[in-house]
């Protein structure tokens, strides 16, 4: 025990933030590493530290990682788009797939009619030979 180094657990983004040192109980730890700060600082600003860990404790241990990258992914849409968040970016995406689809359907109606208009020509013929298959 003479040479026993004590050791020292790097404060996380959360305890950073508030300016104290952080132990083994500490909550957020596992999910904000100091090299998570910027992630952090968003959730936080967001949410707030007391809503951050109410809605981590109301979900099974299994689920939290997933929720964590989803209060993460949501702060970023906050910061990127203040007014509406990720709601715009959704509706963007919701407006290119429409678009998308409709384009989709000209295509298969523009094909639908040449497939038919062959159809009713009847073989093709080169020098008075029917096409081979």
């Amino acid at each position: 025990m003479a040479n026993a180094v004590p050791v020292t657990q790097k404060a996380c983004a959360s305890c950073k933030h508030q300016r104290r040192k952080c132990d083994q109980n500490c909550a957020l730890a596992k999910y904000f590493p100091a090299e998570r700060s910027n992630d952090f600082e968003n959730v936080y600003h967001l949410f707030g530290m007391q809503n951050t860990l109410k809605i981590l404790k109301s979900v099974e241990e299994e689920e939290r990682d997933a929720l964590i990258e989803s209060l993460i992914m949501e702060a970023r849409m906050r910061l990127e788009h203040p007014v509406h968040g990720h709601f715009s970016v959704a509706r963007k995406l919701s407006f290119e797939i429409e678009k998308t689809e409709k384009e989709l359907e000209i295509v298969r109606q523009k094909i639908h009619i040449c497939k038919g208009a062959d159809n009713r020509a009847g073989p093709s013929t080169r020098g008075g030979q029917p096409d081979q298959p």
